[in-house]
């Protein structure tokens, strides 16, 4: 690096990697890692700070020494290079790289392949970690990103209770997915995989599923983190495979669970975690080239946007270029359906509209799924000229990236940082305004000022991981005396009206798996390391709460069925037509060239009516009320006023006349 005056500094390295003349001089647009053939493996790592670089073989993925020791030479553009004759699949390597005369072993940032515990890179021929059939697998994607209802869950959460009827070796694991006829020991009640073909989802996101740091994965069982720290981008994680010692398997047996998952007709999200490293100092990138990808505070110190340590600078040319490559990498290996970025904020608005177009550019990519959290933990240490994807900076995205829209979350059910604060469901009537605009999506301005440029943009939800269960959330903040893992109705017809307000929403839906069987955390609402137990899925739960389970599975079949629902422009929300109603009701008409559907919520304590205007048909199929949902009408109401019982929904449907 000849052109520069530097030294160990991160403030003068900052100024040096910000430069319009690093970009010039120090880009490099070809591959980086192992490139692997029968005949030769050529390793290439971008370091540009670098005295020297070697290559160090081992023959396992932990343990051993050295068998053998190769140095690189620089080829340009800060890219060092071997190439070695031969056929090394399956062997295990690291670096060891100097800078400012300091030599630091580091496991490839570019690695696709790694041993226990991810410290050391390995060699892989990928296509021998195809199951068969691979070449043939995919799955129908939704023409647009608002015909998509994502069902979020951890891997682990998934299989780890007893009762879910999967094998034990597999609980907790890949595989566990790949089972299709598993029941609750009555066997009949349907579990995991199973169960998912009936619930009507379209897409599972998985909780984050590259290589993580927070787990030991020679003891898998001995843990458990939800898996936002990253240490291997680009290598499934270790501890939800059955063998964790050799490389090749995780990445088998996970493109096993998404092969299952497409079988299914499931299109399947990925949680990536772009915003930081699970280390700042010992992370395999400031170990190669010491605080380009992370951004830094004027002082020099790590700054630390995402309260974890550090922050990665998306803004700078080979951090954007490696987000960009490991992106595609997942959507063309492992045949991903979707990318869901934690905390996008403290990621540049560019890098995120790069992100969209690159996904656009593969076969089917445009149907590529793409939404994030639009936030931060702290204002991100940004290159100035670079915009964070906020919120603020919603309408600055590319429409086909999404946001959790924290708004329909807070009206719908109240505040998720005040755990007795109440939403619209639970009484709070001064936020009608704001579910009336949740309704259409945050697109107009009606109710309240737009956040998004098309319902595309939007991601209606009430419950993530994060936070309260949204059955937890509704026990807090109404009687703080309730059981939590005891069924309880009133509890239930809120769940059952929030679910309305969100899946009758327009934009995308968004549920934590179990919500539609009132999971519990027993009021737990940070559970990243809280025990197995506390965590994952009580499978029994949906024989308990089979009314709420059902009412879900039927508010879905309708959202599917009607596409003025899940509109992909703003068209719907402005045909919205509200009903002057009293307090504590909301009713709303939509239609189309072919039907005209009516929604209805009473969260009042006692029964409601609801004066139709004069225009609108006299007679309707009843597809939601107080007994239950689905796309089948239950039966037939008449007249122009519209009875609702104190709680509840209605949803009817009318044929237009030609």
């Amino acid at each position: 690096m000849s052109n520069f005056y530097f030294q160990n500094d991160p403030v003068k390295l900052s100024a040096i990697y910000n430069s319009p003349d690093f970009e010039k001089n120090y880009y490099y647009s070809g591959e980086l890692g192992a490139i692997y053939t029968p005949q030769a493996t050529t390793f290439r790592v971008w370091a540009p700070l670098a005295d020297d670089v070697s290559l160090c073989l081992y023959t396992q993925g932990s343990g051993g020494n050295v068998i053998q020791k190769h140095t690189l030479h620089q080829t340009g553009r800060g890219v060092w290079e071997l190439e070695l004759p031969g056929d090394y699949e399956g062997i295990y390597y690291t670096y060891e790289i100097s800078n400012f005369g300091v030599s630091t072993e580091t496991a490839d940032p570019y690695a696709k392949a790694a041993g226990v515990n991810g410290r050391r890179s390995m060699v892989v021929d990928l296509s021998k970690t195809n199951p068969p059939g691979w070449e043939n697998d995919m799955v129908q994607r939704p023409e647009h990103q608002t015909d998509a209802i994502v069902w979020e869950v951890h891997v682990g959460d998934f299989s780890n209770d007893p009762n879910c009827g999967v094998r034990k070796e597999w609980r907790g694991k890949y595989l566990a997915f790949t089972e299709t006829d598993t029941t609750l020991p009555d066997g009949k009640t349907p579990t995991c995989l199973n169960y998912l073909k009936k619930l009507g989802i379209t897409h599972v996101q998985l909780m984050p599923v590259y290589d993580y740091g927070s787990v030991d994965e020679s003891q898998p069982g001995k843990a458990f983190n939800w898996g936002y720290d990253p240490l291997n981008y680009n290598v499934p994680e270790g501890s939800y495979s059955t063998d964790p010692f050799h490389g090749q398997t995780r990445i088998f047996e996970f493109k096993k669970m998404i092969a299952a998952l497409h079988q299914a007709g499931i299109g399947v999200v990925m949680d990536v975690v772009y915003n930081h490293t699970f280390e700042g100092p010992g992370s395999w990138f400031h170990r190669t080239v010491p605080y380009y990808y992370h951004r830094t505070t004027p002082d020099g110190k790590f700054a630390d946007g995402s309260a974890c340590g550090n922050e990665i600078a998306s803004e700078r040319c080979m951090c954007r270029k490696y987000i960009l490559d490991s992106v595609r990498y997942w959507a063309e290996e492992y045949h991903i359906d979707g990318f869901r970025f934690d905390l996008m904020g403290l990621i540049d608005v560019e890098t995120m509209n790069c992100i969209r177009d690159e996904l656009d550019k593969l076969p089917n990519g445009k149907k590529i799924l793409m939404y994030g959290e639009p936030w931060y933990a702290s204002a991100p240490s940004m290159r100035a000229g670079s915009l964070p994807a906020d919120k603020a900076h919603l309408t600055l995205l590319h429409p086909r990236i999404g946001a959790f829209c924290d708004n329909t979350r807070d009206a719908i059910k109240g505040d998720v940082f005040f755990r007795h604060k109440k939403g619209f469901v639970q009484g709070n009537l001064k936020l009608e305004n704001d579910i009336k605009a949740s309704l259409q999506g945050w697109t107009r301005s009606d109710f309240a000022e737009p956040i998004a440029s098309a319902p595309t943009q939007i991601v209606s939800y009430v419950s993530a991981h994060d936070n309260l269960t949204l059955w937890d959330k509704l026990i807090a903040s109404t009687k703080r005396g309730r059981i939590y893992t005891a069924y309880d109705e009133e509890i239930v017809c809120l769940n059952k009206l929030c679910a309305v307000l969100y899946l009758m929403a327009q934009g995308m839906p968004f549920l934590q798996a179990g919500e539609e069987f009132g999971r519990t955390k027993r009021g737990m609402d940070n559970s990243f390391r809280a025990p197995a137990e506390r965590n994952r899925l009580d499978w029994k739960r949906t024989l308990e709460f089979s009314d709420l389970l059902n009412y879900y599975r039927g508010l879905i079949e309708i959202r599917l069925a009607f596409p003025m629902l899940r509109d992909s422009t703003s068209r719907a929300a402005g045909k919205m037509k509200f009903a002057d109603s009293v307090p504590g009701t909301v009713a709303f008409t939509l239609s189309d060239d072919k039907d005209i559907i009516l929604v209805c919520v009473n969260v009042l304590s006692e029964n409601a009516e609801i004066q139709l205007e004069p225009d609108l048909p006299n007679e309707w199929d009843i597809l939601v009320d107080s007994s239950g949902a689905g796309i089948l009408p239950s039966g037939k109401m008449r007249g122009d006023k519209i009875s609702l019982s104190r709680k509840s929904a209605v949803i009817l449907k009318a044929a237009l006349q030609k």
